[in-house]
């Protein structure tokens, strides 16, 4: 393990050390990527009248919540309760006054006896009443009272308190975690809607560039139409490319790259099974592969004299079909197009660098590729071996750094 490190971290250097990739070139060609995708995204959004940009929807969203108004008022709540308990810390101060006025005179009422007049034949004349005035107290009464209560250790009081102020904290969080799950769902869904507005121009832009590459007389599978307004089961939208289906034979890969299909032997050994169908394709492939090389490189030429500089152009995406030793290129995966390039010599190299990585299949391209360029065979096959050999660099780079990779992305 400890020599396997040890060659890991050589291959490394001797990588730095021989590596003619001019690194200022690399960073400055990654910002220009970037750059364009920031412009491109900014594009979108004044494409669309009235779009809203992120922090407006955020702000719309903390304004109108009804969950994050309901956390505001709790909060609010909270804080008074908290002051609530906070009094019963200050003094009780409370006053006291009162009169009690009692009557200056009593009064008495003494009855007297009837009298008897025998003068007058015995007639009995009733009484009258006595009453008699007398005057008893000479001053009212009245009562002050101020008084104040200072409490010094009241236990309920301290609980109480705390428990209000753990409250508020509580209320507090609540309302600042609510503003934040809202601010993720806002920018998640946000986000999600550029990538659906993106991925509509997506097959917006496939469905025009193939109308276009058939304009120049270019093949590939007739478009039909498109649509992203299916939704699946888990409510995400799906989107669709329709085109004609094309019955091909092979693919560039079968041509540029034997070497694969030697290795999948190699690795499976008895258990490697393939139809007879594709034993035979692939047993015409070796046959006619210069054949099929130099109409792919003819092929190659009219892409690049239209000025279509194919960005996926790869082996996957090159789909080849046999006309009795006439062979017809279709071009699948077109959303990353260019349409009126000017492409010089260098450029149209590395393009096609990523096509092939057998040098001698390159330098069969290069041959009949200049007989129509009208440059000279050396010259375009040099242009072409230096970025076949800057791809594999950067190929074997990462494959050499993996590991090293690996323990950065668990770390994370």
């Amino acid at each position: 393990m400890k020599l396997r490190n040890n060659l890991i971290f050589l291959s490394f250097i001797l990588f730095l050390s021989c590596s003619k990739v001019n690194i200022e070139n690399e960073n400055k060609t990654m910002m220009e990527g970037l750059k364009e995708k920031e412009i491109s995204t900014e594009n979108l959004r004044r494409e669309k009248e009235g779009m809203l940009s992120l922090d407006e929807c955020i702000d719309l969203a903390l304004k109108n919540n009804s969950q994050i108004k309901l956390k505001e008022i709790e909060a609010k709540i909270a804080k008074i309760d908290k002051k609530i308990s906070f009094g019963n810390f200050l003094p009780r101060i409370s006053a006291m006054y009162s009169i009690s006025e009692l009557d200056r005179y009593v009064s008495a009422t003494i009855p007297a006896p009837d009298v008897t007049l025998g003068i007058l034949g015995g007639i009995t004349l009733p009484s009258l009443p006595v009453t008699l005035t007398s005057r008893m107290v000479d001053k009212d009464f009245k009562n002050y009272a101020l008084t104040a209560q200072l409490p010094i250790f009241v236990p309920a009081t301290w609980f109480l308190y705390s428990a209000r102020e753990k409250g508020e904290n509580i209320s507090l969080y609540t309302e600042d975690l609510t503003k934040k799950m809202i601010k993720l769902k806002v920018i998640s869904e946000y986000y999600y809607i550029l990538a659906l507005e993106s991925e509509k121009r997506v097959l917006e832009s496939e469905y025009e560039y193939a109308k276009k590459l058939l304009e120049c007389k270019i093949k590939t599978p007739e478009p039909i139409a498109y649509f992203d307004d299916f939704v699946n089961e888990n409510n995400k939208k799906n989107s669709y490319y329709i085109s004609e289906e094309l019955k091909y034979d092979f693919t560039c890969r079968e041509v540029f790259w034997p070497e694969d299909i030697e290795r999948d032997k190699a690795e499976q050994g008895e258990n490697y099974k393939i139809s007879e169908e594709t034993e035979r394709m692939l047993a015409k492939v070796e046959k006619n592969r210069e054949k099929i090389i130099r109409q792919f490189a003819k092929f190659s030429f009219d892409l690049h004299e239209n000025g279509v500089e194919f960005e996926d152009y790869s082996p996957g995406n090159v789909l080849i079909k046999d006309k009795s030793g006439n062979y017809e290129f279709y071009l699948v995966d077109l959303n990353r197009m260019k349409f009126g390039a000017k492409l010089n010599l260098d450029k149209r190299m590395k393009n096609v660098s990523r096509m092939m990585e057998d040098e001698k299949l390159a330098s069969i391209f290069a041959n009949e590729y200049a007989k129509y360029c009208k440059q000279r065979e050396d010259l375009v096959f040099r242009y072409l071996r230096y970025y076949i050999r800057r791809h594999k660099r950067y190929v074997y780079f990462k494959d050499i750094t993996r590991p090293i990779r690996n323990v950065f992305k668990k770390k994370k």
